[in-house]
């Protein structure tokens, strides 16, 4: 005959094989953990405790499907603590060859991280989505302790192209200056500064973008960031491109 124990938290084993069920539509854990990847990619960074308010968990059970979750590269922790999309998903969204999207996730890691240190803004790797969408691939945070948090979390967030820095970019309207500066679309006090990065062929497969707080954004500062941005996609363009002795391009050092 078998016995039921209290377990951690004062849950019963009963209780936990009940909660390893089949719901009839997969396992309840699955349809969980889904739930709290959802809310992450469509309301941006959340704090464990939110997480667990809207999804109507409680807290433990949020944070063991959070630390599945980040395990596998799904959500991953901001600086500040909150929970945000992970790496693996957003690769999973870049609509291109898996092989393209690869090197492109790969090969933009140290020429963001060197945007940002040369900048002091956080720096962003966006593709085109499906339709008049963006989605932002891989990001950078700066370190300041004055930056624009409305920006951090975005990787694995799709929003809309028009209007925006990215977008125009993205639709091969950048000036001869190299690089196109605008006020954010979500958030009038800030400023985004982004530039093209091109494939072998010459066409645009990426934009790089900065995004400050507008107040330190004045023109001798826009030039100054359009100028590191432009180098930055620069950068990445050439990292991109095939290597003539068959070897794979290496990424740009610091220096």
């Amino acid at each position: 005959m078998s016995t039921t124990g209290t377990g951690r938290g004062g849950s019963t084993a009963t209780e936990e094989q009940a909660e390893a069920l089949d719901s009839g539509s997969g396992p309840r854990s699955v349809h969980r953990a889904l739930e709290l990847l959802t809310i992450v990619v469509e309301t941006g960074p959340q704090p464990l405790t939110e997480l667990a308010r809207a999804s109507g968990l409680p807290t433990s059970t949020t944070l063991r499907s959070l630390r599945a979750l980040e395990h596998w590269g799904y959500v991953a922790r901001a600086p500040d603590g909150g929970y945000v999309a992970g790496h693996r998903f957003a690769r999973s969204r870049f609509d291109a060859e898996p092989a393209s999207a690869e090197d492109l996730f790969e090969r933009s890691g140290e020429v963001l991280q060197r945007l940002t240190d040369r900048t002091g803004e956080s720096s962003y790797l966006t593709v085109r989505g499906p339709g008049r969408s963006c989605i932002y691939l891989r990001e950078v945070q700066s370190d300041q302790p004055i930056r624009h948090v409305g920006f951090a979390g975005w990787a694995g967030r799709t929003v809309q192209m028009d209007g925006s820095a990215v977008g125009a970019v993205l639709d091969g309207e950048t000036p001869e200056t190299g690089f196109v500066t605008l006020g954010a679309v979500s958030a009038p006090d800030a400023t985004v500064v982004a530039a093209p990065v091109h494939d072998n062929a010459g066409a645009i497969v990426a934009a790089i973008s900065v995004v400050g707080p507008t107040f330190r954004m004045g023109a001798d500062r826009v030039q100054e960031l359009g100028a590191l941005v432009h180098e930055a996609a620069q950068n990445l363009t050439r990292a991109l491109r095939p290597d003539p002795s068959g070897s794979s391009a290496a990424a740009p050092g610091r220096g």
